[in-house]
């Protein structure tokens, strides 16, 4: 399949400059066709149909629209969506995707869809800690957890970028308490990483970890709607570990 233009993906671990820009080019989409249509998807709000729908729909003033996704590989249903490319072949819709770290076949399938613009962190915080918070989420050690997004706050880390790695830390966990190596394995999940965290699955209980990922998932979206303070909210989880 050849690249088509109207298809923007955005990648990397630099979430703050990539929707940025995702934002950007969404409303200068907007500014050139003001009657467009704009339908938005992250990984709460994805459903493969109503994608596709979006995607197919035509305008009622006869223009374009436009489909933002916004993380739905994080949604169990996102891969399986990207694989089936004619959801996005033939839309008539500019589309913007941004994605985090997609694996190396998920990659490889995003730069056959569409234009990739990648978005790496500029700044590394004491790359041998980088993960400590991580680490002492999994730990369930409060104090610790507390401690290291309090070091990372003065650091002026962005705290989208801790939560990046709180949430990271809560799936890997789920992860390796709900399915087998092999699954976990599959999921992206490095073999160093299973080793330490599947004992550390068992600091937690299943439904434990089911609660703090959708904790994680609703204080990013309250954050982005501007209800409340993402550093203040992740605190609070912390206090709560």
């Amino acid at each position: 399949m050849k690249t088509n233009a109207t298809i923007h993906i955005f990648l990397g671990d630099d979430t703050v400059r990539a929707r940025a820009t995702l934002t950007r080019l969404v409303e200068e989409a907007k500014v050139s066709d003001p009657t467009a249509l704009v339908s938005r998807f992250d990984d709460v709000s994805f459903d493969a149909a109503l994608v596709s729908e979006a995607l197919q729909q035509q305008s009622i003033f006869g223009g374009g629209g436009v489909v933002v996704l916004d993380g739905i590989l994080d949604h169990e249903g996102g891969e399986d969506f990207y694989r089936e490319k004619n959801n996005l072949k033939n839309t008539p819709h500019a589309v913007f995707i941004r994605e985090t770290n997609p694996n190396k076949e998920m990659y490889a399938l995003l730069k056959e869809i569409g234009t990739i613009e990648e978005f790496p962190l500029r700044k590394i915080i004491e790359k041998n800690n980088d993960f400590a918070i991580a680490d002492a989420v999994a730990m369930r050690d409060k104090r610790a957890a507390w401690v290291e997004l309090v070091k990372q706050q003065r650091a002026g880390a962005a705290m989208e970028e801790v939560h990046g790695k709180i949430f990271w830390a809560v799936k890997t966990l789920y992860l390796c308490a709900t399915q087998t190596k092999e699954e976990v394995l599959k999921a992206g999940v490095k073999d160093y990483t299973y080793r330490n965290y599947q004992p550390r699955a068992k600091n937690f209980l299943i439904h434990e970890l089911e609660e703090k990922l959708g904790e994680l998932k609703s204080m990013y979206h309250r954050a982005h709607q501007g209800d409340a303070e993402l550093g203040l909210l992740l605190e609070q989880f912390m206090l709560k570990l």
